[in-house]
């Protein structure tokens, strides 16, 4: 594995974007489900998206919303991936998929055994293992030995846990929200320690 990938997710303003300009995560991700906290319009999404590295690619996080109106804010913004976070059905997914031309990323909260059994059966392009929607706490690692497909790891990630995650678990990439934030901002010096605790993580993990 070339690295662990890194997803900065809840980004909103301008200045989340020029810090992300700085540490060039490899994917940032926006927030579309209706009612979150960390939810941008389409609109907004689609100014900072004008504003964002093309290194980075950009993905929209989604909850139950129709496969139309996900394509729809797609090609707005424009996204790269888009990330299902819900209980979109597989039939939903891939129409998701046709719709928008992108890949398609699926959402698991993780409680036990017969999730991670869904999720290897998930037609997704990509896995997202979290412990909940947002809730900032990780779930049962020791869940994940032997588990086959890559995934991206989410929930309760921070500078110290994430250092763990990569030497132990070797996901795909990590994502992080909560941890990144001050009093409901992010703190580009948490962003950056994220970032740096991660790259640190795989130069030890490569000695």
């Amino acid at each position: 594995m070339a690295g662990t990938k890194i997803k900065l997710c809840g980004l909103r303003r301008e200045a989340d974007i020029r810090v992300a300009n700085e540490l060039l995560p490899d994917y940032i991700g926006f927030v579309f489900a209706v009612g979150a906290r960390r939810a941008v319009t389409p609109e907004t999404a689609r100014e900072l998206r004008g504003a964002l590295d093309s290194r980075i690619r950009a993905v929209g996080v989604f909850v139950d919303q129709s496969p139309e109106e996900i394509a729809e804010i797609a090609a707005l913004v424009p996204l790269d991936c888009i990330q299902l976070h819900g209980d979109e059905s597989g039939e939903s997914l891939e129409r998701v998929r046709a719709l928008s031309g992108k890949p398609v990323w699926r959402a698991f909260q993780v409680t036990g055994p017969e999730v991670l059994a869904r999720a290897k059966e998930s037609r997704a392009d990509l896995l997202l293992l979290d412990s909940g929607k947002g809730s900032g706490e990780r779930f049962a690692w020791e869940l994940l030995a032997g588990f086959a497909r890559p995934y991206m790891l989410a929930g309760g990630l921070d500078c110290e846990h994430v250092a763990t995650a990569i030497k132990t678990l070797a996901p795909f990439g990590v994502d992080v929200s909560s941890a990144l934030e001050t009093e409901g901002q992010k703190d580009p010096e948490k962003m950056r320690a994220f970032a740096e605790a991660v790259r640190r993580a795989d130069r030890e993990t490569e000695r």
